[in-house]
């Protein structure tokens, strides 16, 4: 059995093993782990800019249905507002006292509180009644509307949505512009 141990420490201490331990193995080591390290940096910095992306397209298209969500909302409110104001413009100027008128315009405004101002208008785009939340009430001012968009508009295409714009920079508003009966754009 010393035979055979002497055998193997022979075989350990000879010059096969020292190669194999010697400065050319620690480079081929150093290699070798310098390569899996780049596969495994490349690896995560590819998840990482597939994983961006992903997020980045979920997130829009998020954003894009709360758009889509709010835009339905919005126009719901306007269409609701409009049918509000509708039954206020059914009867012509001809058939309804300005009291009536004052009445029915006084009773829109407290019933919905999104309007803060209602304007009717005859036949010919001059005000004849103007109500308001902020201001006094005018009653036949004959302010001469018939050349704006919003009466020209509303006449032809039966509803005109003005644009929004600040009051106080914090308020949102929009003109409604919507006709009456036949004779009578209010």
């Amino acid at each position: 059995m010393t035979d055979r141990s002497k055998t193997f420490t022979n075989l350990v201490q000879g010059s096969g093993w020292r190669q194999i331990n010697g400065p050319l193995f620690r480079k081929y080591v150093v290699l070798f782990l310098a390569v899996v390290f780049v596969v495994l940096l490349i690896n995560g910095l590819l998840e990482i800019g597939f994983a961006y992306q992903e997020h980045k397209v979920s997130l829009v298209r998020i954003q894009r249905e709360q758009a889509e969500a709010a835009a339905a909302k919005i126009g719901q409110f306007i269409k609701e507002i409009e049918s509000q104001v509708g039954w206020t413009t059914q009867l012509p100027w001809s058939t309804g006292t300005m009291e009536q008128r004052k009445f029915d315009g006084s009773r829109v405004l407290r019933q919905v509180p999104a309007i803060t101002e209602l304007a009717q208008l005859d036949s010919t785009g001059k005000e004849q009644l103007r109500q308001s939340k902020l201001a006094m009430d005018v009653i036949g001012s004959l302010i001469d509307y018939s050349h704006e968009a919003k009466f020209t508009e509303a006449v032809a295409k039966k509803v005109n949505y003005g644009p929004v714009y600040f009051h106080r920079q914090s308020e949102m508003y929009m003109t409604l512009a919507s006709p009456g009966s036949a004779e009578t754009p209010a």
